[in-house]
């Protein structure tokens, strides 16, 4: 055997086990306040950073040179620091776009990873709900920089007609609302207009009652999309349908409420049919990891479930599945979301 390949190939799996760890320091740092911490400080000693967070240096000193090692952090002499870019990344929770660390929260644990080997074993799926606290709040953390950065200020106005639709009132539902990010966020720029968010997770729905206290525009419902009631004028799907077992009922059961002047906004990861056609793609593992842990185990949770996975609902099976429902109007916009795409569906 060639000794070099080998070693080149055991490089890159010990790189993954690295990348492993390095996830652990960054949930560290993130829940310690570290990165706030270091934000716009400049250089800091281990001494410094562990008075400004009440921890010990010593452990704070090996987490530093952890990250001067991984690349996150600059070290010159005994001290360290967080760049703004660093800072955009992982302490910019509020303003910046590309803030990441909040996908740090929760780090896979052992329930999951014995669900997961469950299911591939019997060929079942978990739901968000059976993923626990972790998994509700890791998503509520790692939406809220694009709902904030992008959604509001760029998605809407590309939908014609929405934004001044939400800005005179309008009956508006989320499916799939987890735990009210958009849906507070909304509410908050539009108080004309009604927003009711349905969602099966009773903790994620918590968390959302919780978050939007006090304000009278939104309100939460437990139950799936094929529960709905009513009529609405807009209605959002966002980072949802391929999470679904069922997606294709769930958009004839938004059909089903939506005014015949309404319009659907879809979001959903931006990907394209077939495997080869996607490789491209700078994070292609992550996201079939985040689909074996996550997105195909719920889309198999039920009986008969599509399980379409992370990367399923892609623009052909998106427009196939809308037209299935009784939509005519399909347009695809890409407004240069790194991950995303955005659907407009009209009756």
């Amino acid at each position: 055997m060639d000794l070099d390949s080998i070693r080149r190939f055991a490089l890159k799996v010990w790189k993954y086990k690295e990348g492993e760890l390095v996830a652990v320091m960054i949930h560290a740092g993130d829940r310690l306040g570290l990165y706030r911490a270091m934000a716009g400080a400049g250089p800091m000693t281990p001494r410094d950073l562990a008075t400004a967070t009440n921890t010990d240096e010593r452990w704070i000193e090996e987490w530093l040179y952890g990250q001067a090692a991984a690349g996150l952090v600059d070290h010159d002499e005994g001290t360290f620091e967080l760049t703004p870019p660093g800072a955009a990344v992982l302490a910019d929770e509020d303003e910046s776009l590309f803030y990441a660390a909040g996908a740090f929260t929760g780090i896979t644990g052992p329930d999951v990873i014995e669900l997961l080997i469950q299911a591939m074993q019997t060929g079942g799926g978990f739901s968000y709900e059976d993923q626990g606290d972790i998994a509700t709040r890791t998503t509520e953390r790692m939406s809220r920089p694009s709902v904030l950065g992008f959604f509001l200020p760029v998605v809407l106005p590309a939908i014609p007609g929405l934004e001044e639709r939400l800005s005179t009132g309008a009956r508006v539902v989320e499916v799939g609302c987890g735990s009210g990010v958009a849906i507070e966020a909304m509410a908050k720029a539009f108080r004309a207009s009604r927003f009711v968010g349905i969602d099966p997770s009773p903790r994620a729905l918590r968390r959302a009652r919780k978050r939007t206290a006090g304000l009278e525009n939104a309100v939460f419902h437990e139950g799936r999309a094929e529960d709905l009631t009513g009529s609405y004028d807009v209605a959002f799907a966002l980072d949802t349908l391929h999470d679904m077992p069922h997606p294709d009922q769930a958009l004839a059961a938004i059909r089903s409420v939506l005014d015949p002047d309404g319009v659907l906004v879809i979001k959903d990861i931006k990907s394209k049919p077939g495997f080869e056609n996607n490789r491209k793609n700078p994070v292609l593992a992550m996201q079939y990891g985040f689909s074996l842990t996550s997105c195909l185990a719920s889309g198999l949770s039920e009986e008969g479930g599509m399980g379409l996975g992370t990367l399923g609902f892609n623009p052909e099976v998106a427009e196939r599945l809308v037209s299935e429902a009784g939509f005519s109007q399909f347009t695809l916009h890409d407004l240069d979301a790194p991950t995303e795409l955005f659907y407009e569906v009209r009756i």
